[in-house]
């Protein structure tokens, strides 16, 4: 067989491929994610809200780290530390949630 016949034969198994690997029963991986906090649909943070989760970040020290251009290693024990911290000061200062979510309530998946 011609090497041009070879490539033309496996073009068309190659793009059947790809396809099968790029649609949702390909991409099962991200099921396995971690899940992201994420609000209710119907909730409307208040101006006190945010400028708190503001404050919260930039005393974390996260607000210098996204501060260049280059994404900070989010992998890095500084990083993470810093997250943790950002963490707790919102869900320890009793920032308000919606009704329909509690503290004790798990995380959605989006």
């Amino acid at each position: 067989m011609k090497p041009d016949l070879t490539f033309r034969a496996l073009v068309p198994a190659a793009l059947a491929v790809f396809a099968l690997l790029s649609s949702p029963a390909g991409a099962q991986s991200a099921a396995s994610a971690p899940t992201t906090a994420a609000p209710a649909p119907d909730y409307t943070p208040t101006r006190a809200d945010v400028e708190r989760d503001l404050a919260a970040w930039r005393e974390s020290g996260l607000e210098a780290q996204w501060a260049g251009d280059e994404t900070p290693d989010i992998n890095s024990p500084v990083y993470i530390s810093d997250y943790r911290k950002y963490q707790s000061t919102v869900h320890g200062s009793g920032m308000s949630q919606p009704a329909s979510q509690s503290q004790t309530e798990p995380q959605r998946r989006w």
